[in-house]
């Protein structure tokens, strides 16, 4: 009966010593958080951060205590990881201590098993790791994997596709997974999908969110990662994909029109109309420039068709006469058409402004505190927003106006 006793013995220390190959205490690592006591009878069970801890055996009860009593614990890892453990107190053959899941420290200080106890009972100490940033990086790793798929090269007016995979690498569930996409200026999605969600994620599992984007200018684009945010055991867990590339193609076409009085001759206009390619394929342009009704065309033409290549400029030029330019005039819109060799096209106007003229006398300091607004005749057919306001050419001052109406009023004194 000895013997077997033995044997019994010697089979669960090597069980031991088989399922924890690297015994330890708290004390060896400053990184285990403070200890936490539980009492365990027969066939009792605890959770301590994910793991299930259950008093499974106890050595045979005798009349009293002996330094080979034992306890036998199961421990169950919240994703299926299960270790054995025979520990003792002050035996010199089974420790009184086991590090489990490289994350459970658990220390038994009594055993008790007795002919004269209800059941036999344990009692431990468990503690659990400190985990570190580092460490935390680490087990997101293993447990997430995040991958973001695009189309690395488009149109201007094509749409890109991503796909976003997030897959589960363990046996946990993770409710409220925070899915955050970033996207950069100019580059917009689908208003019919939402890219931010929050998401459930399931054990081993694979799940896809597809989405699209628009790009509103050609040129190359950074599309930053997508941020996927979890908790798990109280402790936030953040992963991402790798930022990509992507290139878009087609015409960018700009327009700039001024208007500037002539100096010699206060009667004409000249009138310009800058074109800029910015983007990265040739166009096919069409510019089309509306006059007042009282305008003459003196110079150049106020339409042309021309191709544009990327990077460069053009522009439009010619000259109007008019006997009544007064600074409470709008210049009209010119209207763009653009198209390239792929089919794309838009169509576009630049802005309304009026022309100021600059006063070509010194004003005297005593008529630079003259405040006085110019009332101005607004054409109800225009909104402020499309007037653009002082850019271009010289100025005209209040002094100037009151000069003039000074000349009426002298004049009609001289009549009567």
């Amino acid at each position: 009966m000895q013997m077997r006793i033995h044997v019994c013995l010697i089979v669960l220390f090597a069980i031991a010593i088989c399922a924890n190959t690297a015994i330890a205490t708290s004390e060896e690592d400053p990184n285990w958080n403070k200890s936490v006591n539980y009492t365990l009878y027969w066939g009792d069970n605890i959770e301590v951060d994910g793991f299930l801890i259950k008093a499974n055996d106890f050595s045979k009860a005798r009349p009293f205590d002996v330094e080979t009593d034992y306890v036998m614990l199961t421990i169950i890892s919240d994703e299926s990881d299960e270790w054995s453990a025979l520990l003792a107190v002050n035996n010199s053959q089974i420790p009184d201590s086991g590090i489990f899941g490289e994350r459970l420290n658990i220390t038994a200080f009594e055993v008790v098993t007795g002919n004269d106890i209800p059941a036999p009972y344990t009692k431990i100490g468990v503690s659990t790791l400190n985990i570190t940033e580092e460490e935390t990086g680490s087990w997101i790793n293993n447990t997430i994997s995040v991958s973001k798929t695009i189309y690395k090269e488009t149109y201007i007016d094509e749409r890109v596709f991503i796909a976003v995979q997030i897959e589960n690498l363990r046996n946990l569930e993770f409710p409220n997974v925070t899915i955050n996409e970033n996207l950069p200026e100019n580059v917009l999605t689908d208003p019919d999908i939402e890219v931010d969600q929050i998401i459930d994620i399931s054990p081993y599992s694979k799940n896809t969110i597809q989405y699209s984007v628009k790009a509103l200018r050609p040129g190359n684009y950074t599309i930053p990662p997508t941020e996927i945010e979890l908790v798990y055991r109280g402790v936030k867990y953040q992963q991402q994909t790798n930022s990509t590339k992507l290139v878009v193609y087609g015409p960018y076409i700009t327009a700039e029109k001024t208007a500037t009085i002539d100096e010699n001759n206060p009667d004409n206009l000249d009138i310009s109309i800058k074109l800029e390619n910015k983007g990265n394929r040739a166009a096919y342009v069409e510019v089309k420039d509306e006059m007042l009704e009282n305008w003459i065309l003196k110079e150049g033409k106020t339409s042309t068709e021309l191709v544009i290549f990327p990077n460069k400029v053009k522009k439009l030029e010619y000259s109007v006469a008019s006997e009544n330019l007064r600074a409470n005039t709008i210049v009209p819109s010119a209207e763009i058409y653009f198209s390239d060799s792929k089919g794309y096209s838009d169509t576009f106007t630049t802005k309304k402004f009026y022309i100021l003229e600059e006063m070509e006398e010194e004003v005297p300091e005593s008529d630079v505190n003259m405040n006085e607004q110019v009332q101005e005749t607004e054409d109800p057919s225009i909104s402020e927003e499309e007037i653009e306001y002082p850019k271009f050419g010289p100025i005209r001052s209040v002094k100037d106006i009151i000069d003039n109406t000074m000349k009426v009023i002298n004049e009609a004194l001289e009549y009567k």
